[in-house]
């Protein structure tokens, strides 16, 4: 399989796959690279993948499985912080750069005890080097992850199990100094130069259909979480979840969900990432303690209308760093509560074999301690509709739009916020070759080029993500083709 994009602000980007099935063993060799100048100053990425993939049955009950990745990026600052761009050198927005080298080792198998129940272990390795530019410090960072989980499935009449653990360790090497003074920073003494994160964890997750049309979910996690100069935390969390069939065309369902995020290796985990139809897993901050409650309606009529609606709410312990350091130098001794609100509802319709249109609602309400230049609370509406066109010759198309309105509120003076609203257009054409060959396809996205500004959540997250809207319009055309 080979892939291809090209495309506004300089974007290019290819990908390649091998991959050969012989008897019990298959294998799969894979390239990626992409690069973009972004569409401010410094929002540029280059981003280079070499993967490889082994798996075979060494028995019919025995299956064993390895990877090895390797990754090179070069980004600059992605982040909207509900500012406008700007080509001042000077400005906090363009003074941000990350350059990551990650390699990654990966091992799995998988073994059938019986007809219905199998054990399932992974074990993950992860050694990478980041290089961050903050303003005016150059922080070098070394981080090697550990993390190897074992789970055991059973599958009964009346419930099926899914018990595991897991073993999760990040050991960091950290140093800095100001690129101005060239100041070394690591012999501060409230900084320190090693430190490490790990968390144990075992969990039980139950589902319960001794009632037709019902299926419960219960179960727990103990989680043990210690990180340097952070006290531990450690209890149980529950796990609960209901979905019953009230009729045979709608579904309501319900979830209590409580965890501790673990440090991830790869932000990969074999723990279940759903109870009762709502994700337990958010790339929060390592350590973050989270409890998510929700319910949610669905419904379908003649498998040609599919609705529903959800109301969740997060309420999160974040461990942050100390505000009289600097940078990422800073030793996490504190924390803080933020409040995360999700109302979500959808409509989808089969509008005739060849047409479908979808709609969608979702507000989210965010609040926490004002933190620098972090918002304090802000709200995001968010309306996106689309059609879509499907032609048995191949020919498909979609025509889509987005509006948003979001407020934004800072602790601070003199730094942005307010209330921005913005309509977006997105277009998109293409044709499948037969015999499933491929696909080529014309995107445009923001086509009436609007100039908005955003306040992105990513900020919160432990990795850097690329924003859902952008300020600027785009044009890309791909191709993939199946060999």
């Amino acid at each position: 399989m080979a892939s291809g994009v090209v495309g506004s602000n300089g974007t290019l980007g290819n990908e390649m796959v091998f991959s050969k099935l012989n008897e019990r063993t298959s294998i799969s060799l894979g390239q990626f690279h992409y690069e973009t100048n972004g569409f401010r100053r410094n929002s540029d990425q280059n981003h280079d993948i070499l993967n490889a993939f082994v798996q075979h049955a060494l028995t019919s009950k025995l299956n064993i499985q390895a990877e090895v990745r390797t990754r090179s990026s070069d980004q600059g600052n992605l982040l909207q912080n509900f500012d406008k761009p700007s080509d001042n050198l000077r400005d906090a927005q363009n003074r941000i750069r990350r350059k990551i080298d990650d390699d990654v080792v990966r091992i799995g198998a998988k073994y059938d005890v019986g007809a219905n129940q199998h054990i399932v272990v992974s074990g993950l390795f992860n050694d990478q080097k980041l290089d961050l530019l903050n303003l005016n410090d150059l922080v070098n960072l070394k981080m090697k992850g550990y993390q190897t989980e074992i789970q055991y499935h059973l599958r009964g009449q009346w419930f099926n199990m899914i018990a595991g653990s897991g073993i999760f360790r990040t050991d960091l090497d950290r140093s800095a100094q100001n690129i101005k003074t060239t100041e070394t920073r690591e012999n501060n003494n409230s900084v320190p130069r090693h430190s490490n994160s790990d968390k144990t964890n075992g969990y039980i997750y139950t589902n319960l259909h001794f009632i037709p049309k019902i299926n419960a979910t219960v179960g727990f996690s103990y989680d043990s979480y210690n990180e340097t100069n952070f006290p531990s935390i450690n209890g149980f969390n529950p796990k609960l979840g209901l979905q019953w069939n009230i009729v045979d065309n709608m579904r309501v369902r319900m979830a209590w969900i409580e965890m501790i995020k673990a440090p991830l290796a790869t932000y990969q985990t074999i723990e279940p990432t759903q109870v009762g139809g709502f994700n337990q897993l958010y790339d929060d901050i390592d350590g973050t303690k989270s409890r998510r409650v929700g319910i949610g309606f669905d419904g379908h009529y003649q498998n040609k209308i599919f609705s529903g609606f959800e109301v969740s709410k997060r309420d999160l312990n974040i461990p942050i760093t100390s505000s009289k350091s600097n940078g990422l130098l800073t030793q996490r001794d504190q924390h803080t509560d933020q409040k995360e609100d999700l109302y979500y509802g959808y409509l989808y319709a089969v509008l005739h074999k060849r047409w479908s249109a979808r709609s969608e609602i979702r507000f989210e309400a965010f609040s926490r301690t004002g933190l620098g230049l972090e918002p304090k609370h802000f709200e995001t509406l968010s309306i996106p509709s689309s059609v879509d066109y499907f032609n048995p010759n191949g020919l498909f198309a979609n025509l889509a739009g987005t509006y948003v309105h979001q407020n934004v509120e800072r602790s601070g003076k003199n730094l942005p916020e307010g209330v921005e609203n913005f309509f977006l257009i997105d277009a998109s054409a293409g044709y499948r070759f037969t015999n499933r060959r491929g696909i080529l396809s014309l995107d445009a996205r923001n086509i009436f080029d609007e100039n908005f500004v955003f306040q992105d959540i990513n900020f919160n997250s432990s990795i850097t993500a690329v924003t859902r809207y952008v300020p600027s319009r785009a044009i890309f055309a791909r191709i993939t083709l199946n060999f």
